[in-house]
């Protein structure tokens, strides 16, 4: 059974759930996972150092399905910022028609990416910001909640409040994040009036997800949802972790009232980068995760995910009629 909304009509795609951005993780194969399983897939442009190289990534993407995908451009300061411009201007070229940005409002961008005629989905933690991204003609936003993975912002608003606060201050469809797994949770955000989902952790934990097996297996079996903590607070940057020694460290020195500069290099990308590659010990490198690990117990298939997902949203949209 198909759920249609106006985020599965403006997207082109059958369900609507779309892939969390995971900087390392959200490669070609996971998005075009996501993709061919009926729900759209986002590829990380972070992840790759030029845009030739996202260039290449996109390709591989489109060898691996015909259906839409997304690329995210992440606006956050960074310690080695890339060129947004250089992107789009390869996604446009490559024929990317969705692209998702995350951090400051892409005011700068809009003219580039509207003459590529690309979505734009802006995701965002406040709904004074999604106002902003409506008011600069995004067509769709992620609302992210507190529970969420990463950069959360610095509100602590919840999913269970945003989500209609968001819905009934903008006219342009408003997908939930933070939280969102299963399909109870898909099924609570769309009765709050979303029309559409955004799932990160439970993405990670998927075959596809290029994440080693044994980080997963690890997630899954030993941590849930107070396993997290919230890092880079004192440095107005937000971000929800896995609990680990890492993060243990972090929080040391934060209590220690000690420079970004000194806990920047725990929470650097070379420390998450390595659980793709294998070489990083799982108590010594940073992970995004988000408080919905809790409901998080195996590591299935991206196709196995969405199908789940989809069946038990409906099964509970259906439980009082």
């Amino acid at each position: 059974m198909e759920i249609k909304t106006r985020v599965t009509e403006m997207l082109g795609i059958k369900y609507p759930i779309i892939q969390g951005c995971m900087q390392w993780f959200a490669t070609a194969d996971l998005a075009a996972a996501v993709s061919n399983a009926g729900g759209l897939g986002v590829i990380s442009s972070a992840t790759f150092k030029t845009a030739e190289d996202l260039r290449q990534e996109i390709r591989r993407c489109k060898e691996l399905t015909d259906k839409p995908f997304a690329v995210n451009l992440s606006l956050f300061p960074s310690l080695n910022p890339v060129g947004y411009t250089e992107h789009i201007k390869v996604a446009a070229e490559e024929g990317v028609k969705i692209i998702e940005t995350a951090g400051r409002a892409p005011t700068e961008y809009m003219e580039q990416l509207k003459a590529a005629n690309m979505t734009v989905i802006h995701k965002c933690v406040a709904v004074k910001h999604a106002l902003k991204a409506q008011s600069i003609g995004c067509d769709m936003v992620v609302i992210d909640g507190y529970e969420a993975a990463g950069h959360i912002g610095e509100f602590d608003t919840a999913t269970m409040v945003l989500t209609p606060r968001a819905v009934d201050a903008l006219d342009i469809p408003v997908i939930t994040a933070g939280g969102v797994c299963d399909g109870r949770t898909m099924a609570a955000a769309l009765m709050l009036g979303a029309e559409g989902v955004y799932m990160g952790s439970r993405f990670f934990a998927s075959q596809e997800c290029p994440a080693t097996a044994e980080v997963k297996q690890a997630l899954v079996e030993n941590y849930a949802e107070l396993d997290t903590y919230i890092g880079l607070r004192p440095y107005r940057n937000s971000t929800r972790f896995v609990k680990n020694e890492l993060m243990q460290k972090v929080v040391e020195l934060e209590k220690a009232h000690e420079p970004f500069e000194t806990v920047a290099p725990l929470v650097a990308g070379f420390r998450t980068r390595g659980f793709v590659e294998g070489d990083r010990d799982f108590q010594d490198g940073s992970l995004c995760i988000g408080e919905c690990l809790g409901n998080i117990h195996d590591v299935p298939t991206c196709a196995e995910i969405i199908e789940r997902t989809i069946d038990g949203c409906i099964k509970q949209l259906n439980r009082f009629n």
